[in-house]
């Protein structure tokens, strides 16, 4: 396997005794505003602490870091420069990379100290990189310097090039970090060291409250003015009219988080107006908005929560009256973070299993062997694929002298037998199919006792073809589901089922505003994606409008009463012709009642239409007319990654649309437990870094594009998957529904299907030019 090249996507600048790489994925010029609507969309509302750190806030940050009261800057600064030669010694690397450099100030004490070694600084501002960096090459000539003028999760990938090392991250800057936050960023930075690396970080501690609460209510006022000079940025950069005499600023320190809590607290009504991003903010009378947090920690908590990801500390640097202390820490190796990913191939294989058995489980043996749809396999047909696909894959693929059966092969290949030819196959009963399915398990369950998760090998590195296995599973239970439902005579009682849920947030705006610039769609991950995903690229992008929700029955049901199935000029000609071929008039599972209302079908029972969940089981051609009739259209594909994953802030695109935590029942409807869409707004927290709602989960979304494949695809285990599909006409398909198991969706999953296909999980949100 080939590593991506990390330097893709910056340029290089060459200055005298000094380099710069840049990153070309450059912040927008609106990613201010961008950020104002999150924060302001959330309840209680809060504010990046970012943009607290323009031209303006810098310098008052200096003044602050100049401050009696403030204790950190010096404390540290002082720590560094009596024990320079200690760490240098201990960490024995030529290379020192800082992580949000600034001026290089405090780190002088450790350069002064690095002769003939090289220094690398990282920092968001380039005008402050070509700064310090000029700075220190004239001062120090025996330096090698260069700088990295990228986010810190842009430039993590440079560091493996730079070992050995020592990785800094000064001024309890660690501390504007929630735990989550900190638990994902300690992550990241153990995978982009090797082992053998040092990391030295900055930590506040935990103290006495009076001092704390001095260090951030300077009796110079300097805090103060640093907190309003975010919000008379606002004024400056966004042209909104906020009355700075009308702001306060307010730290205390919250004893239970043991962190600073920082916010602006309004005398009186303010507004905040983006008529760019159309969206218009109300502050009431004595509201008090978050922006900026500074945890304070022990030594021995921070230690033990860096051990987690394979660091441990060599030495502890602390003043006198333990105020703040520096942790010298080496990277061992990955394997306490990374515990349990590979041996957790079994656990994948078992949970898939275990939710298949139990969907088919209250099915007779005549519902799971007749073909309910030429559109849909018999169910039995899906169970012992299933078993042949694992047999295949993690029985033959790595062991070439284990048995071949050519003719089971023969009847579970999907290319050989298409769908609808598949009730005239010989196919076994439920009982016999049930026990291929324990066999094969069963000598899978031996192999992967013996198994070596080889790292150069691909379908071994990571548990990768284990994990395809599940996958592969878990997509067929979906299909097991699509057809379950199909079934008239059935009132389908699964193992378990719990109402979706009620709407938490009601939607304040339309649409959100996607600024016009790069992205970096797909993924190079070769520990779960599928071939169709890779490689990473870079897009470009025009600015346009996306809905933060999917359209829901309410919303289609106004569609359908102006008379969207009968208007010609709604839908394209291959749709027209397909609707008048087909008579269809409503959604595939819409029943209207004997008092004119519409009732929904949902696994055999009949419930009134619930108009603020997502309209489901629609078509590609029923999409696009409705985004006509709406004045607007389907999103690409490449419109909707870049809304679900990309981070303005991060530069960085996320694997599920609120980060890179595994979906949790708090984030998004998957994993088979509602057996319908909940309704829009019930999922906050699954929020895209734009506020797009449930983006994963609930319905698959039709999208603009046709199935193809990315520039530098590579067809990988086997063709099969993907590339025979490619230019067949089928429509992509993002984001994944109620049906679709956890380990089978992310950001970057493509599904596929025919434009006239219904008997999917399928919705739609819809997009437009801005």
């Amino acid at each position: 396997m080939t590593r991506p090249d990390p330097t893709d996507g910056f340029r290089r600048e060459r200055h005298r005794g000094f380099e710069l790489d840049v990153d070309a994925l450059e912040e927008p010029t609106d990613g201010f505003a961008q950020s104002i609507v999150r924060g302001f969309s959330d309840h209680p509302r809060w504010l990046h602490c970012r943009y607290l750190y323009d031209d303006r806030g810098s310098e008052i940050f200096e003044r602050i870091c100049e401050q009696p009261e403030y204790y950190q800057t010096r404390t540290e600064a002082a720590l560094l420069a009596e024990h320079a030669a200690e760490i240098r010694r201990t960490a024995a690397a030529p290379t020192l990379v800082e992580l949000g450099s600034g001026s290089s100030a405090k780190t002088r004490h450790l350069l002064r100290g690095w002769p003939g070694g090289r220094y690398v600084a990282v920092d968001i501002s380039l005008g402050m990189l070509r700064q310090s960096c000029a700075a220190l090459a004239a001062e120090l000539p025996r330096l090698e310097v260069r700088g990295i003028a990228a986010s810190y999760e842009r430039a993590f990938p440079l560091l493996r090039d730079l070992s050995p090392l020592v990785l800094v991250f000064l001024g309890s800057t660690i501390g504007n970090l929630n735990p989550q936050e900190t638990t994902d960023f300690l992550d990241r930075v153990s995978a982009a060291l090797s082992p053998g690396d040092h990391f030295l970080v900055g930590i506040d501690l935990v103290k006495d409250v009076r001092t704390l609460e001095a260090a951030y209510n300077d009796r110079a006022r300097w805090s103060e003015a640093f907190t309003k000079n975010l919000f008379a940025r606002m004024n400056r950069e966004l042209g909104t009219r906020l009355e700075l005499d009308a702001i306060e600023h307010v730290a205390y320190y919250n004893g239970q988080l043991d962190r600073i809590e920082i916010f602006a607290r309004f005398r009186r009504e303010q507004v905040i107006e983006l008529p760019d991003l159309g969206r218009r903010f109300r502050i009431g009378r004595g509201e008090m908005v978050l922006t900026e947090i500074s945890r304070k920690f022990q030594v021995d908590e921070m230690a033990a929560n860096a051990a987690r990801f394979g660091f441990e500390t060599v030495s502890v640097f602390s003043d006198p009256t333990k105020a703040f202390a520096v942790l010298s820490m080496r990277l061992r190796d990955r394997r306490s973070a990374t515990a349990g990913r590979e041996s957790s191939a079994g656990t994948h294989l078992a949970a898939a299993r275990a939710r298949t058995l139990e969907l088919v489980e209250p099915l007779t043996d005549e519902q799971l062997t007749r073909q309910h749809s030429p559109l849909m396999s018999p169910i039995v047909w899906d169970l012992g694929h299933i078993a042949n696909y694992e047999e295949i894959w993690s029985i033959r693929a790595l062991d070439p002298a284990a048995p071949v059966m050519e003719d089971v092969d023969w009847i579970y290949d999907p290319l050989a037998n298409p769908r609808p030819t598949r009730k005239h196959l010989p196919l076994p009963d439920r009982d016999r199919t049930l026990a291929y399915m324990h066999e094969v398990r069963a000598r899978v369950r031996r192999h992967l006792a013996q198994v070596n998760f080889d790292p150069s090998d691909p379908l071994l590195a990571d548990g990768y073809v284990y994990k395809m296995i599940a996958q592969h599973e878990a997509q067929h239970s979906e299909t097991i589901l699509q057809t379950i439902q199909l079934i008239e005579d059935v009132t389908y009682e699964p193992g378990r089922r719990v109402e979706p849920r009620r709407a938490l947030v009601s939607m304040d705006a339309e649409y959100a505003v996607i600024p016009a610039g790069p992205f970096v769609m797909g993924t190079d991950d070769r520990s779960f994606a599928y071939d169709n995903e890779r490689p990473a690229h870079v897009v470009e992008l025009p600015r346009y409008r996306i809905d933060l929700a999917p359209v829901t029955n309410a919303q289609y049901l106004a569609f359908m009463l102006d008379g969207g199935y009968r208007s010609r000029a709604l839908w394209t000609d291959a749709g027209w012709l397909w609707l008048k071929e087909t008579g269809v008039w409503h959604p595939a599972r819409w029943v209207l009642g004997a008092d004119e209302r519409w009732l929904e079908r949902s696994f055999g029972r009949l419930a009134p239409l619930a108009l603020d969940r997502p309209v489901v089981h629609v078509s590609w051609y029923e999409a696009a007319a409705y985004a006509r009739w709406a004045g607007k259209r389907l999103p690409t594909e490449a419109e909707w990654e870049k809304a679900a994953a990309w981070d303005l802030e991060t530069r960085v695109a996320r694997r599920y649309p609120w980060g890179d935590m595994p979906p949790s029942e708090n984030h998004a409807n998957l994993d088979q437990r509602t057996f319908a869409p909940a309704a829009v707004g019930a999922y906050p927290r699954g929020r895209s870094f734009f506020g797009c709602h449930q983006m994963i989960g609930d319905v698959w979304e039709w999208t603009a594009s046709d199935f193809a494949p990315y520039a530098g695809f590579a067809a990988f285990p086997y063709r099969e998957y993907s590339e025979v599909h490619f230019g067949k006409g089928y429509k992509v398909l993002r984001g994944g529904s109620w049906a679709t198991r956890p380990i089978a969706i992310r950001n970057t999953f493509r599904n596929w299907d025919l434009p006239q296909r219904r008997q999917i999980f399928a919705g739609f949100r819809c997009a437009a030019d801005a």
